[in-house]
């Protein structure tokens, strides 16, 4: 599969993932944006032995300050939706795995 466009994820990664586990087959990765930045949390999902992430579930925010759930598939990034609330990462997380298992089973057809 392609994988993400955006290097954005591999300083993410480095200042420290918020957990690591396995989902669907694939290695998943959770990680918090730098404050003040575009994304404040994100999954990153990975192909068993690859280095790069396919696929990711993003809470952003725009420049008015309004949050956004997106996915970005290789190249491609669009919005999920918009969230009228504040969300801490244990509802950014809740909400993208719904997402992802309900994806991610589509890839294996």
């Amino acid at each position: 599969m392609e994988v993400l466009r955006d290097i954005s994820w591999i300083s993410q990664v480095a200042l420290g993932p918020l957990e690591r586990f396995e989902l669907e087959g694939y290695s998943v990765i959770g990680v918090a944006g730098q404050k003040g930045g575009t994304y404040q949390y994100r999954l990153l999902f990975f192909e068993a032995h690859e280095q790069r992430p396919f696929y990711a579930i993003n809470l952003e925010r725009t420049i008015l300050g309004d949050g956004i759930l997106t996915e970005q598939i290789g190249a491609q990034h669009h919005t999920l939706e918009h969230l009228t609330q504040a969300h801490n990462y244990e509802t950014f997380r809740i909400k993208a795995l719904e997402r992802a298992l309900s994806f991610l089973p589509t890839l294996k057809q």
